[in-house]
């Protein structure tokens, strides 16, 4: 290996301007002295040139059988010499012909030692961040160059999962409204899935989005597996306790399906998983027998329980989306196609409104969602079956890094589509604030990410280490980030960019939950009649939007 400042032999120098000739377009900064796997050190050839040509963040290219283009990461100038000395990454290639030029992504014709760098061209640049030949989108511009449009390519994007990221405040949620809009007005039959937990997005997609909430839709008990009912049903209690109830409620459950089957009951072919219709009554009935069978007042305590349990929620009508009415009927494939937009119908986004949702039951409810949908991909007709992007806002709440907190068949069931559903179509886009309590492995699966400013220094280092690839100088700047600015890179960009980011109409803009303190502070609006009317609407459970 070469010292970077000590002179190269003339007949090195010779051999390999041979091999690797000097453009035209560009003056000579200096040459490789150099190379450690996809980083190359370059030397300048005089004082003045890297602090005229050259930058932190800059396009280089070194020129052969193909223009080898590198980022540089850092610049330094050595206590005992005069040359300024610049570490590049190696992050493509451009190939010539006739047509023109095309940037590639990966080295295969890697420099050698001793070969001449050079500015990249305006023509470079252009090759470089030009708009690809799939299908794309475009999210805005260079912040380095506001006339050079920013492109993400669909497939890439969505074929290997995506996540926005950033502290609060910085722009995540209209992040997301302008990726989807973006990709909605390329492709107006999507799928799109979107977990929102504050009711941020209801009118984000001018009239393309279908509401899902607790008021126009209904999530039967009998579509939760074991788990998920254990979570609604089983509180309090010791732990043996707890453990009867479990078992309890598992064989009520499965003699309620059976029956409503029409199968003996010791048929193996339905279980408590098997997702089958049953009357909450039999349920009830079954959880009632059982108590009068047992004699000890100890063993019927677990009985108790569950029946106090259902009853309670049975009346409670924040639950009735799920135990209320006639919640007996086997509306499973219509609450697939609803939330799937099969058919799209011009609505291609289902918008899955989770701020009715009692709190303690929230995971549960997006647990169904996530182990419905993959099951049915699993199931259905791969030639029939359309691809779907669900987005999870929130992430860090159901996919929490440790593993002790949330409800592990929540973190089950979305961990299974990070893993699992680019197999079956199935793309899922990532959306949190608090990176380190959001699993490593779960972001680790997303091939792009779009970062917003992050003040973090521990959330930075999450993110370079989430996610290994060429960018490293752009990670540095996430804490100072200005507002509409992102870095995006891995697989559905040509390469890692700092981009300004297209500006929302006032129809896309989420809805905003931050108070203007200075504002409203300003003047004593608020009387006992807003009091009255805010007890009223939360005694009535009355949602419709204020005026």
């Amino acid at each position: 290996m070469l010292d970077s400042s000590t002179p190269l032999p003339d007949n090195l120098v010779h051999l390999s301007s041979a091999i690797l000739p000097l453009r035209s377009d560009g003056e000579r900064l200096g040459r490789i002295t150099e190379i450690v796997g996809s980083q190359i050190t370059v030397t300048t050839d005089a004082e003045h040139a890297l602090q005229n040509a050259m930058r932190v963040g800059s396009l280089i290219k070194v020129s052969g059988e193909t223009d080898v283009i590198g980022i540089v990461d850092s610049l330094r100038l050595p206590a005992d010499s005069q040359r300024h000395v610049a570490t590049v990454d190696l992050v493509g290639e451009i190939f010539h012909s006739p047509t023109g030029g095309v940037f590639r992504r990966g080295v295969s014709h890697p420099p050698m030692l001793g070969a001449a760098a050079v500015p990249a061209t305006s023509e470079d640049i252009g090759t470089v961040y030009s708009r690809p030949s799939t299908p794309s989108i475009r999210i805005g511009t260079l912040s380095s160059d506001k006339t050079r449009p920013a492109y993400v390519m669909i497939d890439e994007l969505l074929s290997k999962h995506f996540a926005v990221v950033g502290s609060t405040g910085s722009g995540k949620s209209c992040t997301v409204s302008l990726i989807l809009s973006s990709i909605l007005d390329e492709e107006p039959n999507a799928h799109i899935i979107l977990l929102d937990p504050h009711n941020e997005y209801t009118k984000c997609f001018n009239g393309l989005a279908e509401v899902v909430n607790v008021e126009n839709e209904h999530l039967p008990f009998w579509v939760l597996d074991r788990e998920e009912a254990m979570r609604v049903m089983i509180r309090g209690g010791a732990e043996n306790e707890q453990e009867a109830q479990a078992m309890i409620l598992k064989d009520a459950i499965t003699a309620a399906r059976r029956m409503r089957a029409g199968v003996d009951s010791s048929d193996n072919s339905i279980s408590v998983d098997t997702p089958v219709p049953f009357h909450i009554s039999d349920f009830r009935r079954f959880l009632t027998d059982g108590m009068g069978k047992v004699d000890k007042s100890n063993e019927a305590a677990a009985y108790r329980r569950l029946l106090g349990r259902l009853d309670s929620l049975m009346e409670d009508p924040r639950f009735s989306f799920m135990f209320g009415g006639a919640m007996s009927g086997d509306i499973l494939a219509h609450l697939i196609a609803r939330i799937m937009r099969v058919p799209v119908a011009g609505k291609p986004v289902t918008i899955i409104d989770l701020s009715g949702v009692p709190g303690d039951i929230a995971d549960v409810v997006v647990s169904v969602m996530c182990r419905i949908l993959f099951d049915f991909t699993v199931w259905a007709d791969p030639k029939l079956r359309p691809p779907v992007l669900l987005v999870c806002e929130e992430a860090h709440r159901y996919l929490p890094s440790d593993p002790g907190l949330g409800f592990a068949a929540c973190t089950a069931a979305i961990s299974r589509i990070a893993r699992e559903g680019r197999k079956y179509g199935l793309s899922l886009a990532l959306v949190s604030q608090r990176l380190t309590e959001l699993a490593l492995s779960a972001i680790s699966q997303c091939g792009t990410i779009f970062s917003l400013r992050l003040s973090n220094e521990l959330d930075q280092n999450f993110v370079q280490g989430a996610l290994p690839d060429t960018g490293r100088t752009m990670i540095r700047a996430l804490s100072s980030l200005p507002p509409q600015q992102a870095v995006v890179f891995g697989e559905g960009v040509s390469l890692p960019m700092q981009v300004k980011l297209k500006n929302l109409s006032l129809e896309q803009l989420p809805r905003s939950n931050s108070a203007r303190f200075a504002e409203a502070w300003k003047e004593d609006n608020a009387d006992m009649t807003f009091c009255h009317e805010a007890v009223r609407r939360w005694r009535a459970l009355d949602r419709s939007s204020y005026d």
